[in-house]
């Protein structure tokens, strides 16, 4: 495996990690979402908002590269990482509690991905 396409899929779950805790500050600071003008105007204007948009478009641009490199089957596996960073990244950042079954699904994704990136 090319040592550039896994550096590309780290920048990939480093996006949809920072998608994910951007959506988490999103929520906590504009609360449930309402069908609302006003609470669509508070929300297209937010930071965490804006940044969680961002990133979720530059990861799937980025992620073009991998499925085009891998085929569809194995490069969407391999980008199966970033629930693993994003899962770690939330239990650190955001302060998140997970069950077995969550972390028995990290584990498979983990020798999943170590067994097709060979």
């Amino acid at each position: 495996m090319r040592l550039d396409l896994w550096m590309l899929n780290v920048v990939i779950a480093f996006l949809s990690t920072i998608n994910a805790i951007a959506w988490g500050f999103t929520i906590r600071e504009l609360g449930d979402p309402k069908l609302t003008i006003e609470f669509v105007i508070r929300l297209v204007f937010n930071k965490y908002f804006i940044l969680a948009m961002a990133s979720a478009f530059i990861a799937s641009v980025l992620s073009y590269v991998i499925l085009k490199e891998f085929g569809v089957m194995a490069g969407r596996f391999f980008l199966s990482l970033s629930t693993v960073a994003t899962i770690i990244a939330s239990i650190i950042v955001l302060g998140e509690r997970y069950d077995l079954k969550a972390w028995i699904g990290v584990s498979l994704i983990i020798i999943g991905s170590l067994i097709l990136g060979r």
